[in-house]
């Protein structure tokens, strides 16, 4: 009866949140960024702004050498500390920045289970095999998998979009990804992974786009599976309209309660809380739901949290 009521409490305290912001553009609703990256934005422009924006949470997608200058930076119950993996030679997609201290593709499993342990890293992500062509079923992966599972820490996985023309060279970032492949962004790919792992929490991001068919069957599926929206917002990655239609469908085909607000890029983050609020489709709630309830609820996030 608690839970039941702690989850009314932070309906409730969202669609008030979310009725003030149509009545002022100062007053914003809660939100929770599940997607954040170390590489493109400073702790110090991170924070300034949560403030501004009213952002409560964020999920931090980190390189080793990030992760002390962040939790100097931010209080524990502002972030969650994740690594990227895996990293061409030691090396993060698009900025091409060292992931830790070797050339290796994936990290030293006996550094990351001390650092788990330490609770310096609580989450594993973005886990970008699909810049390296590498599917998720690759035996390289599986360790990570088990170790998730482990210490029970969630894990976001890169399934959909990379830059325009990612396998190329004529790719606009700054370090290429040569072998990056769309066919190892399918969601039905984690299938076997979550079968042989049921207590994993995983979050698919970019929630699978194009790929809505399989995204649906994998959610239907597997209940600890929730998607993140990020970079969909971003219309010279993906039409408004479209993305319009595709998280309609997400929410028509009944996982509104599994659908994650993230931002991925740091100048996308107030226009991707902008495009949820007007989105017509969706009611109060479902927008309360998308910018913070459902990921409180995921990260077994103090209640409060998405109060206003």
């Amino acid at each position: 009866m608690q839970l039941f009521v702690g989850r009314v409490a932070l309906i409730i305290g969202g669609i008030a949140a979310l009725a003030g912001f149509s009545q002022s553009a100062a007053t914003r609703p809660p939100v929770i960024d599940v997607h954040v990256h170390s590489t493109n934005t400073s702790p110090q422009d991170a924070a300034a702004r949560m403030k501004s924006l009213n952002i409560r949470y964020i999920f931090v997608s980190s390189l080793q050498a990030d992760l002390a200058p962040w939790a100097s930076a931010l209080e524990p119950s502002q972030y969650l500390p994740a690594l990227v993996l895996p990293c061409d030679h030691g090396r993060a997609p698009i900025t091409g920045r060292p992931c830790w201290d070797s050339a290796s593709d994936l990290p030293d499993l006996a550094w990351l289970r001390g650092e788990l342990r330490a609770g310096r890293i609580k989450a594993l992500g973005e886990m970008s095999p699909q810049y390296a062509g590498m599917s998720p079923l690759d035996a390289r992966l599986e360790p990570y998998w088990s170790l998730a599972e482990e210490f029970d820490v969630p894990v976001a996985i890169h399934m959909g979009p990379g830059p325009p023309g990612a396998a190329y060279e004529s790719n606009p970032v700054p370090f290429k990804s040569p072998d990056f492949s769309m066919a190892m962004g399918d969601p039905l790919l984690l299938e076997p992974v979550l079968l042989r792992h049921k207590r994993l929490r995983l979050v698919v991001m970019h929630a699978g786009w194009p790929r809505l068919e399989s995204m649906l069957a994998l959610l239907y599926a597997h209940p600890g599976v929730y998607v993140d929206v990020a970079a969909l917002q971003t219309p010279s990655m993906v039409p408004r309209s479209a993305y319009n239609r595709y998280l309609q469908a997400l929410v028509e085909n009944g996982f509104g309660k599994r659908l994650m607000f993230g931002s991925d890029f740091p100048n996308q983050q107030e226009a991707g809380i902008d495009a949820v609020l007007g989105a017509g489709f969706l009611s109060l709630e479902q927008k309360a739901d998308i910018l913070c309830n459902n990921a409180a609820r995921f990260f077994r996030l103090n209640s409060e949290m998405c109060a206003p």
